[in-house]
């Protein structure tokens, strides 16, 4: 049966896991301004407070983590040949594409403001998680063995959003967008490149989803933002 459990001290009290829980096994305690385990026997394992947690203070264990079989690359192809019809991706063209661009800019912005407003100085987690919780939905990076094999098949997979370089020494990664995705959606907006909510959203990101897939916790840092961007992984204890 799934263990779930809330580290007090690391609780704030936004009480999103109260509001996300579909199986109602949290409640807020109002007078210590603190979420409680009142139902753990009625949790499903779903991780959803897992991942919406901003503290990281809830923690689920005693379950069997499924990698999402359905979306590797192979199986798609596959579910496309049988269903005899051409997946929605092979299908859009430019004008479908650049309206999306718009829809996704905006949608972006949005979405840092929302951050930023309900986290404050806290909102870096977010991003951190966010890395996190994408990296369950990569299941074929997860197979590669070693950090250097991840980050090529991460350059593959990402190629058509994020162009990077990278160069693994010892503990420390260097990686080098050329530029990135959010680089005309952040200047589009009139703010500038690395120090936009939106930038910075995104390096804990990418230090969540490297950190996912190799089992280990990275800092980073920022020394060059602009058209090339170069984002230094460390290797948190190393």
């Amino acid at each position: 049966m799934a263990q779930v459990k809330i580290e007090e001290r690391g609780c704030r009290g936004c009480t999103m896991c109260v509001d996300l829980c579909p199986v109602s096994v949290f409640e807020a305690q109002e007078e210590v301004h603190k979420a409680a385990v009142v139902r753990p026997e009625d949790c499903i394992g779903c991780l959803s407070c897992f991942y919406v947690c901003p503290s990281q203070a809830v923690s689920v264990t005693d379950i069997e983590v499924l990698r999402p079989f359905h979306r590797i690359e192979k199986h798609a192809a596959l579910a496309e040949k049988l269903l005899g019809a051409a997946t929605a991706a092979s299908t859009l063209g430019p004008a479908a594409c650049a309206e999306a661009e718009l829809d996704v800019a905006g949608r972006l912005h949005a979405l840092a403001a929302a951050v930023m407003d309900v986290f404050g100085t806290g909102f870096a987690s977010i991003g951190r998680r966010a890395g996190t919780l994408a990296a369950t939905h990569l299941p074929e990076i997860h197979g590669e063995d070693s950090l250097e094999a991840v980050l090529a098949r991460m350059q593959r997979d990402f190629a058509h959003s994020f162009t990077f370089d990278h160069r693994v020494e010892g503990p420390r990664v260097a990686l080098r967008f050329h530029p990135c995705a959010l680089c005309k959606v952040v200047e589009d907006k009139g703010e500038k490149v690395g120090d936009a909510v939106l930038c910075k959203l995104f390096h804990e990101y990418w230090a969540g989803l490297v950190g996912a897939f190799v089992g280990r916790s990275f800092s980073y840092k920022v020394p060059q933002a602009g058209k090339e961007c170069l984002v230094e992984l460390e290797l948190r204890g190393a």
